[in-house]
């Protein structure tokens, strides 16, 4: 790795941690904003399809824009995004109670979208549109660290975002019961991603080699031809097309392992916060704690504990077994329990901490150093696929199945656990 490329990842880490603790903030009580404004759960899943029908389209072009123009700028680009998105749901909540529209059918209830509701369906899409920030810091780590290096580093990664998680809920579920209510958590996340923007502008330094290179000066053997051979070409960027992509040696599996891991995960995202206030009886204050609780075994997971089985255990291992444990957590929630609902938690982080830093280990080693932007936009891309259909039916399969919804994504990830002995080198 040429010398230019050790740059720390410190105001990455701090990126990352306001990023997530924006979202950490609004998450416990997006459920209760839906129904303020006479929203359903139809609606409440909708809302979290919006964000990833955009994130389907802005993620993989922010990714592949990452490539040509430098990560610098496209993550200022999507934290800016964040900014926007939460000035709209302030907006949302000065705006009258005007409906716009009725539905009332078998399959959704009642459902009515209100002027409120609307603004908040276009805030989640203008934060969609932008969210390439996860890619984008991929792509970052894999500029910046070896091969042996990026497990790990992937998991600091995962230990900023997952440390906004601890400190979001639980500071939502604090605010929320302040005078201002729910609009306090949400002007909170707008200052956190204000303060994101002033990191990235004066702290974090451009990390491609590529936007590097294209701003030196021509030397005089480049000039004439006869440069080096590693001198940048501007448009080998965009060469690279999806179905190139799907070429290279076990994209296609690992693409598959991305979708059907986060379609699991969203009906997750979706149904337990229905979960948590329909069968558990909790307010905003106890769901936030439980999303701190899991967030916190997720760090210690990311951090001591995948640092020990890094040095003793291939990546590939560790995102086979990371997957069984976590389909366990999903069947820890079939019978309604504090007890068995933090006992899922404990397992869903143990799983998805030892798991997800080593795949997206395997993810950037197999996409090689040329297309790291792109390749982990597509990545996210099929998250954000999967994240739709989750999400949106989420709600729905809630209503019917209540606490049984949770044996789909138990059967998706045990799909996961049979496609990842398919990954090579060995597994054992």
């Amino acid at each position: 790795m040429p010398p230019h490329l050790k740059i720390s990842i410190f105001p990455l880490l701090a990126v990352s941690f306001i990023s997530t603790l924006g979202y950490g903030i609004v998450l416990p009580s997006l459920v209760y904003i839906v129904q303020r404004f006479h929203g359903g759960n139809f609606l409440y899943g909708a809302i979290g399809a919006t964000y990833s029908a955009f994130q389907l389209v802005g993620a993989p072009l922010l990714g592949k824009l990452s490539d040509r123009f430098g990560r610098k700028r496209m993550l200022f680009l999507s934290v800016l995004g964040s900014c926007v998105a939460w000035a709209l749901f302030i907006v949302a909540f000065g705006l009258p109670m005007t409906t716009l529209g009725m539905v009332n059918s078998s399959l959704t209830g009642g459902v009515a979208l209100t002027l409120p509701m609307l603004t908040i369906f276009i805030a989640r899409a203008v934060d969609g549109l932008t969210a390439g920030d996860i890619s984008v810091a991929n792509a970052y780590v894999a500029d910046v660290t070896t091969e042996q290096e990026r497990k790990a580093q992937f998991g600091k990664i995962g230990v900023a975002g997952n440390l906004g998680f601890i400190l979001g809920p639980a500071l939502a579920g604090v605010l929320a019961q302040t005078s201002f209510g729910l609009l306090l958590p949400i002007e909170t996340a707008l200052a956190t991603s204000i303060f994101g923007l002033i990191l990235i502008i004066f702290f974090l330094p451009e990390s491609h080699p590529r936007q590097a290179a294209r701003e030196k000066e021509p030397s005089i053997g480049s000039s004439l031809g006869r440069g080096p051979k590693e001198c940048f070409n501007p448009d080998e960027s965009q060469k690279m097309t999806f179905a190139g992509a799907l070429r290279i040696d076990q994209i296609p599996l690992l693409l598959a392992i991305y979708f059907v891991f986060f379609l699991a995960f969203s009906l997750f995202v979706a149904a337990m916060p229905l979960y948590a206030t329909e069968l558990l009886h909790w307010t905003v204050a106890e769901t936030g704690l439980f999303f701190s609780v899991l967030s916190i075994v997720i760090v210690i997971t990311e951090g001591p504990v995948l640092s020990w089985f890094n040095k003793r255990v291939s990546a590939e291992a560790l995102t086979l077994w990371g997957t069984l444990i976590v389909s366990l957590s999903y069947i820890a929630l079939l019978i309604p329990s504090p007890v068995l609902a933090y006992t899922a938690a404990a397992l869903y982080a143990i799983g998805n901490g030892l798991m997800w830093p080593s795949y997206l280990s395997i993810l950037s080693e197999r996409a090689g150093e040329d297309h790291q932007g792109y390749i982990q936009g597509i990545g996210n891309s099929a998250g954000s696929l999967a994240s739709i259909a989750g999400l949106l039916f989420g709600g729905l399969l809630f209503n019917t199945l209540k606490e049984s919804i949770f044996v789909v994504p138990a059967v998706l990830v045990l799909i996961v656990f049979t496609m990842a002995f398919w990954l090579k080198p060995g597994l054992r």
